[in-house]
């Protein structure tokens, strides 16, 4: 069965991740790169990218995964204090990240896409996706970099070929979502 596991931002990785080859090194990879100026142009560019994907280049007929598995974004907006400077002197102002609402709309996007396929998704957070792909979920002193460098160094060592760390962390996503329920009981099902 094919999991796709994408790892969605701006520059989305994704996997194609055949559960019946014989060695991961199988997993093909990739980047799409979200364009436009705001959030909704990124998530319109985003979902366009994802139909050409799910087209066989060739034949032009549809090329679909049994199964997707998407890293799932935050569940709380954090707020943090920010300073500035104005004519005034410096101002201490509270602030989000704008990157946390914007990565909720492309989710949102790509799932419309797959949904509108009528494929099975399911989303994982990214502690799951990491202890069943890299052996820890959680890491005291672990950054974000040490999270991509220890995604880019698994692939590496399973001879993966990745472009970068975010097509390595959605080889851990593809990878993970073989373990999750609903994947199982769908590949129960066909066996049946």
């Amino acid at each position: 069965m094919i999991i796709l596991g994408l790892d969605v931002a701006t520059t989305t990785g994704f996997a194609w991740y055949d559960t019946d080859a014989k060695s991961l090194s199988a997993i093909k990879t990739g980047l799409i790169k979200a364009e436009g100026d705001n959030a909704e142009q990124k998530a319109a560019s985003l979902a366009q990218q994802l139909v050409r994907m799910f087209r066989d280049p060739v034949t032009r007929e549809p090329s679909l995964p049994d199964f997707v598995v998407i890293e799932q974004p935050m569940r709380n907006v954090k707020t943090f204090t920010k300073r500035r400077q104005d004519f005034g002197g410096e101002v201490e102002e509270q602030t989000i990240n704008p990157n946390a609402l914007q990565l909720e709309g492309l989710v949102c996007a790509v799932v419309a896409i797959v949904a509108a396929y009528r494929l099975p998704w399911e989303t994982i957070p990214a502690a799951t996706w990491r202890k069943a792909f890299l052996g820890m979920g959680r890491s005291p002193g672990m950054n974000r970099a040490g999270w991509k460098k220890a995604a880019v160094d698994r692939c590496r060592a399973l001879r993966i070929d990745v472009r970068n760390s975010d097509a390595a962390e959605a080889v851990g996503i593809a990878f993970a979502g073989a373990g999750l329920q609903a994947f199982k009981m769908m590949e129960r099902g066909r066996a049946a």
